[in-house]
């Protein structure tokens, strides 16, 4: 059986003996499955959160539950909302719950590290929720040693590297960054054959007002579900992201955890 730090390419025992002997931290990442344009596959989200918790894992001797696929429902003004097809959502109740039972089991096998990889901007205060919950329930069956640490990957971007990768642009910021040079530079280094930079279409910044609607309207949103443009993304821009990303995660287990 191949040396592997996901827990789904490991055998029973071995999980369980890195578990009992070397204390492994446990990463669960959580994605989506949701449109980012014509360039990105669905699975984005959960490709990515699954690539930070596999190489971070690789850095601080962890070990990368099974992906949480599906997330919390796709936003308008975050990313591009739920009408495109293969947009499939959770109900903030049900992903709360999903993650809290996944939590739970991770410590009935003997986890007592553990931490919540996210890559889905509207997963936050869902994710917030299970982790409390799973504690608050965890310490009622009087297990009090259990600690989660909750993160997005890109938590944190060095204000070097947005100049590095928008040198002459604005950056959009996070929340428009669905299908745009982040996500792109980042599966282009990490998925290159999931990735069609020829299919990334000329579309203006969608202006949005301060409010929300529902039902939601499409129309607010560009043609392709993109927020921003996926145009000038590298190899290397992603190379730049990515290794920080993965520094910014192990560093933050190392830092809680070792």
């Amino acid at each position: 059986m191949i040396a592997s730090v996901m827990m789904s390419d490991l055998s029973w025992d071995e999980y369980q003996r890195r578990i009992a002997d070397e204390d492994a931290i446990v990463l669960l990442p959580v994605g989506a499955v949701e449109q980012h344009g014509y360039h990105l596959p669905l699975g984005t989200d959960w490709m990515m959160a699954t690539y930070m918790a596999r190489r971070a894992a690789e850095n601080v001797g962890g070990v990368v539950a099974a992906p949480i696929t599906y997330g919390y429902r796709s936003q308008i003004r975050t990313g591009g909302g739920p009408h495109r097809g293969g947009t499939t959502n959770l109900d903030g109740l049900t992903l709360i719950n999903l993650v809290k039972d996944v939590l739970k089991e991770l410590v009935r096998h003997g986890a007592r590290k553990l931490a919540v990889i996210d890559g889905h901007f509207e997963n936050r205060f869902y994710l917030d929720e299970a982790c409390f919950l799973a504690v608050r329930e965890l310490e009622y069956a009087g297990i009090t040693d259990a600690k989660i640490l909750k993160m997005i990957y890109a938590e944190d971007i060095k204000p070097e590297t947005l100049e590095t990768i928008y040198a002459g642009k604005t950056y959009p910021g996070l929340d428009l960054e669905h299908g745009g040079i982040l996500e792109t530079a980042m599966m282009l280094y990490c998925h290159p054959d999931h990735v069609d930079m020829s299919k990334i279409p000329d579309e203006d910044l969608p202006k949005f007002p301060p409010y929300d609607l529902f039902p939601v309207d499409p129309d607010w949103v560009p043609a392709s579900g993109g927020l921003s443009s996926g145009k000038g993304s590298t190899v290397e821009m992603g190379r730049l992201l990515v290794e920080e990303f993965v520094d910014l995660v192990s560093t933050s287990l190392s830092k809680e955890f070792r």
